[in-house]
């Protein structure tokens, strides 16, 4: 007979040993871009979009952690999850074009891309459609962030990203920008009106890093020190400064 009882169900090492699994599975096989992205030209580093761009090796040694990788899961999940929200609040939304791939933009010579979450093309509400529809997940610190700053302020590489995406798909209605709280399940909501200086000043540093990585040329690191918090888990922080 299995023994039910709460306290000789505590195994400690079979606890553990299940935790090691987990964490020990195999990261997905790595699909590095080609490109440089919309949703990292906001980066305050321009040397690490560069080395991503230019498909770099990652640091010996240097992997992303089970909980990171979750944590992108996570992302994935909950844009899924709100764009169901919306969608059962009478909302309409596309991810993909008439040709079947997703919707977004490709620049010179592919080298220069991005997709849009959605593009919401209507609803119950006299909105200016279509616009774009760009969701993250979020820890309650940088929800709230947002919540009292607004995006430019708190997020500026997400408003880059924003931007580029109404620049080049020629959505310049002001996107809607949501964010769930990951953390209390809250949802924030703002619209966020083109900048097209933001989306000429993100286009120009991406213009730059494919002409200096083209060129041979390393763009400036973000930093003067590799204390400073975007080198504490780059993947190119032993080669960017040995």
């Amino acid at each position: 007979m299995i023994d039910l009882n709460p306290g000789s169900m505590v195994r400690t090492a079979d606890v553990a040993a299940i935790h090691a699994l987990i964490d020990g599975l195999p990261p997905p096989a790595e699909k590095r871009r080609t490109y440089v992205g919309a949703s990292a030209i906001g980066s305050p580093c321009e040397r690490k979009v560069q080395y991503e761009f230019l498909g770099t090796p990652h640091d010996e040694g240097w992997r992303f952690s089970a909980r990171t990788l979750r944590i992108f899961q996570r992302g994935h999940l909950f844009e899924s999850m709100a764009a169901t929200w919306l969608v059962d609040a009478g909302f309409h939304l596309k991810q993909t074009g008439r040709d079947g791939k997703p919707l977004g933009f490709k620049v010179a010579d592919g080298s220069f891309a991005g997709h849009v979450d959605r593009v919401c093309t209507g609803g119950p509400l006299p909105l200016e459609y279509p616009f774009i529809w760009e969701h993250k997940a979020l820890g309650a610190k940088s929800w709230k962030a947002i919540e009292s700053r607004g995006l430019a302020k708190a997020k500026p590489e997400y408003a880059d990203q924003v931007a580029v995406y109404q620049a080049y798909l020629g959505l310049t209605a002001p996107a809607l920008f949501h964010a769930t709280n990951a953390d209390t399940m809250e949802v924030l909501l703002e619209f966020v009106p083109f900048d097209k200086a933001r989306a000429q000043a993100a286009s120009d540093r991406a213009v730059s890093i494919i002409l200096d990585s083209r060129a041979g040329a390393m763009r400036p690191r973000c930093t003067e020190t590799p204390d400073f918090y975007a080198c504490s888990d780059c993947p190119f922080k032993r080669r960017c400064w040995s």
